[in-house]
């Protein structure tokens, strides 16, 4: 079969189709040849309890959509979408359809565990939950007598109950807390929040026209943008232009893709405002009453011509022209993206920049169609009148010399491991990881791997044995989503609404929250003031203004006062951007303060030589990051990955379509399948992230594929500190026959 031929459904059957699979996707391929709840041997078991149904929220991935449960005695038989919940309107994706193995997967950590053995033996006993307590609470404080408090790195990521983990580093008083941004969505943020005061939505449901760099949103869901963008392309209410290097799912929805070449997409967008700003395209009215820099900017790419720009990205300078024309006539109804993963480049940070100051020159910002700002709900709070101790050490990581524009709080991965590996200025010895994967979130997996070695405490808070797990010295199980109650949480898209995490049923192994886990630790390493409450008494307080009760989101599964996007409100007089003028800034004022460029300068990319190839990454919709892989009904889906290679240089070294190959870069290698392809630009490779996991204890995917952390080298955004994914290049030969292989 052809590489092609898998992909020769019609753009509207695909759309069709998508729409239903966004709605209730049934999970075929798998061995019984449709929707498995769990196995033959799991529904012998008795269940205990009555049959119900309960509305809760979502965990598989960031985006936290509607689910209601169906319970029969006692065992969760199938999880659909919850019709009322407006951010995913009646949708549930696979991975949380998928949500029913989470509980029932053979694989999932059920008790604690203490390594017995060397780090990465797999050596492991089972502990009560007071011993391993114990032995954590005298592991930590054995750090913090030793070397001081801040020498405990604590690493999490976004979820319900990160905010405890996170109070606890707080008490504990380490100074040393990074979370996941600074490998997501970083740069994005700063550079949209440079011109806007703030990070918007995009009102995909009623736009004309949208430009899209690389957010592939048809294998990569976000909620409610795949939906809407289902729905406007399906019914033709929208044009969409589609730059990437590779011809995703989405680029064959797009009306116009654009293979650009890797890492330039910058000098794309510099040329699109120079269209619109000497063809007089942008909207004076608005640029002049809402808007400083115009004249900086104008001068700033003067020399940054369509000419100029296809030289550098490979687009047609007649094609940019048209594509700023076609972007500017739909305005308002029309909006460049931002997209939400991580860094490309080292200067990724003015790209996204250039995206949000071509939005603000048409004017589509706060109207129908166009950005939007995000508008919350403020919710109450538990009153506990304590406050966490002074770290009794700075920050290993100075945020405010290297990233001042960064969100402190949130840290930059790299730049941390980078001084635990140095020792500056002063050691971290103990690792303390909720909810994070760091053996396969960070580039240059084998120097993750010597940053925990060089750890004398590591302590994993988990649903599943990771590989990070697999190299702790105590597990600590956490309970599922579905086997706890969450605090409230408030969304912004469409509009704002509260809902609430509900149990769904009682914990099937002897796992914990992790509030009442640092509820224990709190007590053992004496600072229970902290976690003196409840989590129902944290809801009572949370919907305490809005007059609510937690059995008032019930009987819909959400709460909100309003029922559709509003429009203008900062565009009405007095209206003050969180920004240092108050207005949108074309020209930075915060950049300029901080000694970066106040507009938009393109650095040119080096050229790829002729040897070696650009390595991209990207995900698939069944998984999120590597932490759905090994799902049972998830894996059928996606067994392992394979390295997309094009047909000519695939044919130029003999490679042929399954053929086994290996891909080397200045940090490591693998070995893998090779997928022979016309859906990448030649000069770039492909490889699915999240596979090849060292801990066994994660069967289906032990081994499976291969690892692009193993070969991803250590670079970051200059200005956000985001990891910058697309600066490595590798070589690829053929080793070996593999059976035929299809992307």
């Amino acid at each position: 079969m052809s590489d092609n031929s898998r992909f020769s459904v019609t753009r509207r059957g695909f759309l069709g189709t998508s729409a239903c699979t966004l709605a209730g996707l049934t999970l075929t391929g798998c061995e019984s040849g449709g929707l498995r709840f769990f196995s033959d041997a799991e529904a012998s078991e008795p269940g205990a309890g009555g049959s119900y149904e309960k509305f809760s929220v979502c965990a598989n991935c960031v985006n936290k959509c509607g689910i209601k449960a169906k319970v029969v005695a006692g065992r969760l038989k199938k999880l659909d979408p919850n019709p009322h919940f407006p951010k995913s309107r009646s949708m549930l994706c696979a991975k949380g359809q998928a949500g029913v193995q989470v509980l029932y997967d053979k694989d999932r950590l059920k008790h604690p565990l203490i390594r017995t053995g060397p780090r990465g033996s797999g050596q492991f006993r089972q502990a009560s939950w007071e011993e391993a307590l114990d032995h954590v609470a005298e592991g930590l404080a054995k750090i913090r007598d030793k070397y001081g408090a801040s020498s405990v790195l604590f690493s999490s990521t976004e979820g319900l109950q990160e905010h405890f983990f996170r109070e606890f580093s707080a008490a504990f008083g380490s100074a040393n807390h990074v979370r996941h941004p600074s490998l997501c969505l970083a740069s994005g943020n700063v550079g949209f929040f440079s011109v806007f005061g703030t990070v918007p939505a995009f009102d995909v449901a009623n736009t004309q026209y949208m430009i899209f760099s690389g957010a592939n949103r048809l294998e990569s869901f976000i909620t409610p943008d795949t939906i809407d963008l289902v729905d406007v392309l399906e019914k033709k209410k929208a044009k969409l232009v589609y730059l990437d290097p590779r011809y995703t799912v989405t680029a064959s929805k797009a009306d116009t893709w654009l293979p650009i070449k890797p890492g330039t997409d910058l000098a794309f967008y510099l040329a699109l405002i120079h269209v619109l700003i000497t063809e007089e395209l942008y909207d004076k009215d608005f640029v002049a009453r809402y808007t400083i820099g115009f004249d900086e900017v104008a001068a700033g790419i003067a020399g940054n011509t369509p000419e100029w720009a296809e030289q550098e990205c490979g687009v047609p300078a007649r094609q940019i022209r048209e594509i700023a024309r076609e972007f500017a006539y739909h305005a308002p109804r029309s909006f460049i993206y931002k997209g939400r993963r991580t860094s490309w480049t080292t200067n990724d940070t003015p790209m996204r920049q250039a995206m949000a100051i071509a939005n603000a020159l048409v004017g589509n910002w706060d109207r129908e169609g166009g950005l939007v700002p995000k508008q919350s709900l403020r919710k109450g709070e538990v009153d506990l009148d304590v406050w966490p101790p002074l770290p009794d050490q700075d920050c290993i990581v100075s945020m405010e010399e290297k990233h001042p524009l960064a969100n402190a709080g949130d840290g930059t991965y790299l730049d941390f491991r980078e001084k635990v590996m140095l020792d500056e200025p002063y050691p971290i010895r103990g690792w303390f990881v909720y909810k994070q994967n760091p053996m396969h979130s960070l580039p240059d997996r084998g120097l993750t791997r010597r940053m925990i070695d060089k750890m004398e405490f590591v302590v994993v808070t988990d649903i599943m044995p990771t590989d990070t797990a697999w190299l702790a010295d105590v597990i600590l199980p956490e309970s599922s989503y579905l086997e706890r109650e969450d605090p409230v949480v408030g969304f912004q898209d469409p509009y704002p609404f509260l809902s609430m995490r509900n149990k769904v049923v009682d914990p099937v192994h002897d796992t914990k929250p992790n509030f009442e886990i640092m509820q224990e630790l709190s007590r053992r390493l004496g600072f229970p003031e902290f976690f003196d409450y409840k989590i129902k008494a944290m809801q009572r307080a949370q919907l305490e203004p809005f007059g609510l009760e937690p059995e008032s989101l019930e009987a819909t599964g959400m709460w909100s006062d309003r029922k559709e996007r509003t429009y203008g409100k900062s565009l009405k007089e007095g209206y003050r951007f969180r920004t240092p003028s108050g207005k949108i800034e074309l020209a930075s004022e915060r950049f300029r303060r901080r000694g970066y460029n106040p507009v938009p300068v393109y650095e040119p990319q080096d050229a790829i030589p002729g040897n070696q190839f650009k390595l991209l990454v990207g995900k698939n919709a069944y998984f999120t990051h590597a932490s759905n892989q090994n799902n049972p009904w998830l894996h059928e889906l996606m067994p392992d990955n394979g390295l997309w290679l094009n047909s000519k240089p695939a044919a130029q070294r003999g490679i042929s379509n399954g053929d086994i190959v290996r891909v080397k870069s200045a940090v490591g290698e693998v070995e893998v399948r090779a997928i022979v392809t016309e859906r990448i630009r030649p000069d770039c490779v492909h490889l699915p992230h999240g596979f090849d996991h060292i801990s066994p204890l994660m069967s289906r995917v032990h081994g499976a594929g291969a690892c692009d952390s193993d070969l991803l080298i250590s670079r970051e955004d200059h200005i956000s500190g985001n990891a910058a994914l697309h600066e490595t290049l590798v070589t690829v030969e053929r080793i070996g026959d593999g059976k035929e292989v299809h992307a």
